[in-house]
């Protein structure tokens, strides 16, 4: 129960992004909207942290460190589990449909490239593609992990976990929020101009977004098991006792 309320409470301040987005180009449609939205987002993410302390307590994970020796990944040179890949390629697949549908409507319609819409648009366009390709990438390989050796003064080092997984987070919770629920509830109902678009369309950008999302979170949570803290005590690790009640 706790993970669904936090991640509804989540879901239902989907507009988070939009409101943080719009502040890149000056612009804030209600101070009071965005504050709320941002309470709500964070009192879904405490929940949710709620809910993995209480798994773990339950689990009995290693007191130091949270994993479930023998059962976790135990350093970030494991493995990356076939499911990880998986979500991380679909990411990258939603991606590419909706930057074909943004390129095709484009050339079709005549508009102007988003590059062309100043440079600040084009900045946030470069982030996007960025975090639908590169993102789901550093997730579930090993360059996300360590740098890689052509990263000359870090070569060798671990990358800082927050680095990689809050924008993971951030970008797949608000893709899955706000066109996963919303748009696409928003496409079944015949709201707004989405029944006028054509259908092919509308489902490669409500598909192509949802997936992205959802391909994101998937492999943020892979990615964090394997970025864990070394155990301070691998060898002497003691399990959580689970709490008796009286």
């Amino acid at each position: 129960m706790a993970r669904v309320v936090g991640a509804g409470l989540i879901v239902y301040s989907y507009m988070l992004a939009i409101s943080l987005a719009t502040m890149l180009f000056g612009q804030v449609d209600h101070w009071g909207s965005l504050l709320t939205r941002a309470a709500g987002a964070t009192a879904g993410a405490l929940t949710l942290a709620c809910a993995v302390a209480e798994q773990r307590r339950v689990r009995r994970a290693c007191s130091h460190c949270a994993r479930v020796h023998g059962r976790s990944p135990e350093r970030r040179t494991d493995p990356t589990p076939r499911w990880a890949y998986l979500a991380a390629y679909v990411a990258i697949a939603g991606c590419a449909a909706r930057v074909t549908v943004l390129v095709l409507d484009s050339v079709t319609a005549h508009k102007p490239l988003p590059f062309a819409l100043g440079p600040l648009f084009g900045i946030f366009v470069v982030l996007l593609i960025l975090a639908g390709t590169l993102l789901p990438l550093a997730l579930v390989h090993r360059f996300g992990r360590i740098w890689p050796r052509w990263v000359a003064p870090l070569a060798g080092r671990n990358v800082p976990r927050w680095l990689v997984l809050g924008p993971a987070l951030f970008v797949g919770a608000s893709l899955a929020g706000y066109f996963g629920v919303a748009g696409m509830t928003a496409w079944l109902l015949g709201k707004g101009n989405l029944a006028q678009a054509p259908l092919w369309k509308v489902s490669m950008e409500m598909f192509g977004y949802t997936s992205w999302g959802l391909g994101l979170l998937a492999a943020a949570m892979s990615y964090s098991g394997l970025t864990r803290p070394d155990c301070p005590f691998p060898g002497l690790a003691v399990p959580r006792t689970p709490r008796t009640s009286s």
